[in-house]
Order: structure tokens, then sequence, then C-alpha cells
């Protein structure tokens, strides 16, 4: 039998961590991968912990090394869920990627960075291309499980997407 694996995931927000949570981790659990996600902390007060939004990277990165100290474990692993869209200026190698053209290659030359800055074996970053929520459009159908009394809006952007023959970008 195969080792349960621990994925940690840390997410820029509540979104994604729900995902996380009703979706990710089902399917994961079918290969002996179990799942926690929490959204990155961005600040406290006398009587609680925020979390959601990647405002700073600095606040990340001691998200991510706090994590990694909680559970020094070598099964575990460890990985983020932030969009690139808006990634915060202190994040490494954020001013050299402007001038990468190739949206892809950006990714990778952040995900590297990331990886090179937070510097454990474990940690195997992962920066979404594209918005999460605009993975919604893949099926608008879908919107209809968490907005009950929209059908109306929700036909109306299905009929703009099929007026557009759908999400292909090879028109």
């Amino acid at each position: 039998m195969r080792q349960l694996i621990r994925l940690h995931i840390l997410a820029e927000g509540q979104t994604e961590e729900r995902f996380v949570k009703e979706t990710i981790s089902e399917y994961l659990g079918k290969f002996q991968i179990s799942t926690d996600v929490r959204s990155v902390y961005t600040s406290k007060d006398k009587n609680r912990f925020y979390r959601g939004g990647l405002v700073s990277y600095q606040k990340a990165k001691k998200d991510i090394q706090s994590w990694l100290k909680e559970d020094s474990n070598a099964d575990a692993r460890f990985t983020t869920m932030f969009d690139l869209y808006a990634l915060p200026k202190d994040f490494p190698l954020y001013i050299e990627s402007k001038s990468i053209i190739n949206p892809y290659r950006k990714v990778e030359s952040l995900e590297n960075a990331l990886k090179k800055d937070i510097n454990d074996l474990r940690f195997i970053p992962y920066i979404q291309l594209h918005e999460f929520e605009t993975l919604v459009l893949a099926n608008p159908q879908n919107l209809a499980l968490e907005y009950f009394d929209s059908d109306n809006g929700i036909k109306t952007l299905q009929a703009v997407l099929n007026e557009h023959k759908g999400n292909r970008i090879d028109k």
C-alpha cells in the first residue's frame, strides 16, 4: 500500500480555499494524498486573525515558512495557489517578470523564483495563469450551485459564450 502524503496548500483567498476543500481534496484522496488548505494570513487585531488576499509577499512567505516548520515530516508537501494577476510587487522577480511576454514562461519564472526563495525541497509552488474565478466560465451552469436565484444571469452568460463559440481562443 502506498504511503499517505500530506499536501499543504496556501491559497490566495477563500474561493480557492473552498475549491480545495470541496473539489481537490476528494480527488487527491483517491491517490492517498491528504490535503490541508488555508488562506494567506493578512493581519490581526486584539481578538482575531484575518486571512485572504495576497497583499504582500513577505506575509505569504512567513506563512509558508511557518507551515514548513509546523510539519517538518519528509512526506509532507507544500504548495501555493496564487493568481498571476495582481501578484504583490515584493514577489521574487516581480519586476524582471514584467518583460517576459510569454505568459507561461512568466509563470514558470515566478514559480522558480518562489521555489528558490523558500528553499525547501518539499515546497512546489503553483501560480495560476488566469484568475481562479475565471475558470467558472468553463461551465457557467456550475454557478447555479452557488447562486440559486440567478438563473437568468447564468442563461445570459451561457448565451454570450455560445455566441462567441464558447471559450475557444483559436476561432
